[in-house]
């Protein structure tokens, strides 16, 4: 049961563990100081002629990044209707939380600290740093406690915290009168409320929240810092008798103070949750793998894996039944995983990967062999550049430079074979034609670009005309990537001409002809230096293939799938689906309005394990998925995340969780 008397739960932890676990609207009050992410500018000590350097430096935490968009969702959650969110910040911050917040709340505001004995400007080349500035949001009918029309300007004014109420053991750089903290409590809080600080320090708000009997949950990760705020919060506990109360002439304890308790339970306990201190709630981060995907792929979720996986329940077993190239699954450590695609090409390289088939390495360096030999072949006929030249100069017409082009390649033919190697001309081979019409075509092109714009330079004359012959390369191999009787005979050769078309392919594209035949072009300049043999080398480390030895691998439709792997409770499913667009062919496999109907009726009346989803917003969608029990978090067009609770339609992409 839970106890009226438990003022406090004060916890040594990692806060994006603890906050997760903070049930929804049970949050009165966030009054917090996060980093301002200031090291980044700062110039360290400041030498002072004939005296010791003066102390300029900020603390080690503060050097490291600190993302306003990773906790705007997390506060809005646990805030209850009629909370109110406080937030120290600095001006390179500022911004960012306004972007977060200024449009999930009705009001949002900003107050200015004024320190009236702030370090002096020892140069005298520039302002005081006397103002910190404290970003604030409410809803309408918040808790709102007006003091005066003269006390409630948006400005506090006072002293730096100073001796002795500022501790010198652990000296923290950014500890806060307990004054100001007491001040804006009183305002934006009543008695008995929770008042809540992720970032504790050295308890300064606790201390505050506890004068004016409120209830405070405090979280801290450095252990200097929090032992100095539990002493001080204790302090302040006995000093009021709430800490301890007397009874039958014996004092009662109505918190355990010394016994060891995991945090997660003590935050339970707090909130009377005492029957849910399961095992699944030990404090254990979900951590990055390190580990890069297995190749590009549109849409591929890289750059949001350091949202993802913050945000991702404890689990055991890890699924994805849309795995594309493997962002999320190579990014993240699980005891075990399961993957699928409904790409059956998709999955014979993840199955030669796994397997270090000998075959699809051996094709697949030959064509990174191929690459470098074209290089060679350019450089050893430079005369191609003097020829473009004499064009421009208008010393030859169109119709003589494809002659000389024409008679270049038939002199050059075996040169221009040697390219790709005995192995693949001996296959349907188209690469002679291709150098010459590439050719004909980027000399054409390079003129009319030099007299609609300006003259190209020697090197940019070189960089178009090794494009030229690494395009008419790249359209061989595509040619053979097309032969139906290679993907049918061959499939190490026809996964490994897959691989290939998926790292040269313009922008990663993947486009397919009436006839069916993959259509997409030459990435171009751009791609030139790019090689396969550090992908390759990646395929065989032990780290990768140590992660493939955990993970078993489905070729099935995502319905077939998830019935055969059975997820259960101790699971997490990640989910990546094609979007619902007039686009959303999926490897040459429609992915229908029926499909994602398929989709959300199972996550939503079936599944029994957490599941994350990420996928673009349309009215279709968002119908799918606004059902109870389901989670829609927002970000914008940029993939800049702002992991938002409440829903936003107008937005580009969705977050859509079952927790």
């Amino acid at each position: 049961m839970k106890d009226p008397n438990w003022r406090k739960c004060i916890l040594k932890a990692d806060s994006r563990d603890i906050i997760k676990r903070i049930p929804d609207n049970s949050v009165d009050f966030i009054l917090t100081d996060p980093p301002y992410n200031l090291g980044q500018h700062s110039t360290g000590n400041i030498p002072l002629p004939g005296r010791t350097a003066m102390n300029n430096d900020v603390a080690e935490w503060d050097m490291i990044d600190f993302n306003p968009e990773e906790w705007a969702d997390e506060f809005i959650r646990i805030l209850k209707p009629t909370g109110n969110l406080f937030i120290f910040t600095s001006y390179n911050q500022i911004g960012r939380w306004y972007n977060c917040l200024d449009h999930k709340f009705d009001t949002s505001n900003f107050m200015i600290w004024h320190k009236t004995n702030p370090a002096p400007k020892i140069f005298k080349a520039g302002f005081l740093n006397s103002c910190e500035m404290i970003f604030t949001c409410w809803n309408k009918k918040h808790t709102w406690n007006f003091i005066s029309q003269a006390e409630m300007h948006n400005f506090i004014e006072s002293s730096i915290c100073m001796k002795p109420e500022r501790l010198s053991n652990p000296k923290h750089p950014a500890q806060k009168p307990v004054a100001i903290l007491r001040k804006m409590i009183k305002i934006a809080s009543n008695e008995n409320d929770i008042v809540f600080d992720p970032f504790m320090g050295v308890g300064s708000t606790g201390v505050a929240a506890l004068d004016l009997n409120r209830r405070f949950i405090g979280v801290e990760i450095d252990d200097s810092y929090f032992d100095a705020a539990k002493r001080r919060i204790d302090i302040e506990l006995s000093q009021n008798n709430l800490f301890f109360q007397q009874k039958e002439e014996s004092f009662i304890v109505s918190e355990p103070l010394d016994t060891p308790i995991n945090p997660l339970q003590e935050l339970n306990m707090f909130f009377g949750k005492e029957e849910e201190n399961e095992k699944c709630f030990e404090v254990s981060r979900n951590v990055s793998s390190g580990l890069s995907p297995i190749i590009k792929w549109p849409g591929g979720k890289e750059k949001e894996l350091k949202y993802i996986i913050p945000n991702v329940p404890q689990y055991k077993r890890f699924i994805e039944p849309f795995v594309g190239g493997g962002a999320v699954f190579m990014g993240i450590e699980s005891e075990k995983y399961l993957i699928n695609d409904f790409s059956s090409e998709l999955i014979e390289l993840y199955r030669c990967i796994e397997s270090s088939n000998i075959d699809f390495f051996r094709y697949t360096q030959q064509m990174d062999t191929s690459w470098n030999k074209a290089v060679d072949f350019f450089k050893s006929n430079h005369d191609l550049i003097d020829t473009y030249k004499g064009y421009r100069n208008v010393l030859i017409g169109k119709t003589e430079l494809k002659e000389f082009i024409h008679s270049f390649c038939t002199n050059n033919k075996q040169s221009i074979l040697d390219i790709i190697g005995n192995e693949f001309s001996s296959f349907s081979c188209v690469l002679l034609k291709e150098v010459e019409t590439n050719l004909f075509r980027k000399m054409v092109r390079m003129h009319e670009l030099e007299i609609e714009k300006h003259i190209l330079s020697d090197g940019d004359l070189e960089d178009n005309i090794e494009t030229a012959i690494k395009s008419a390369v790249y359209m061989n191999y595509r040619h053979l990537y097309n032969d139906k009787e290679i993907s049918n005979k061959n499939p190490k050769l026809h996964c490994a001409l897959f691989f290939f078309m998926r790292n040269y392919a313009y922008s990663g594209m993947f486009r397919y002809s009436s006839k069916g035949e993959f259509n997409v072009p030459y990435g171009g300049i751009a791609y030139n230096r790019k090689l396969l043999a550090k992908k390759l080398n990646y395929y065989k480390s032990k780290e990768l293939l140590d992660h493939f030895n955990k993970t078993q691998i489905y070729n099935l439709d995502f319905e077939q799938f998830l019935r055969k792997v059975k997820p259960n409770k101790n699971d997490f499913i990640f989910l990546d689906p094609p979007y619902d667009s007039e686009f959303s062919t999926y490897a040459q496999n429609a992915f229908t309005r029926d499909d994602q109907k398929r989709l959300a009726d199972y996550l939503i009346e079936e599944c029994k394990a957490k599941w994350m989803m990420i996928i673009k917003n349309t009215d279709f969608i968002y119908s799918l998925y606004n059902k109870k029990g389901v989670n829609i978090r927002t970000f914008d067009k940029e993939y800049v995340v702002s992991f938002m609770n409440r829903n936003d339609k107008k937005v580009t992409h969705l977050l859509i969780t079952n927790y």
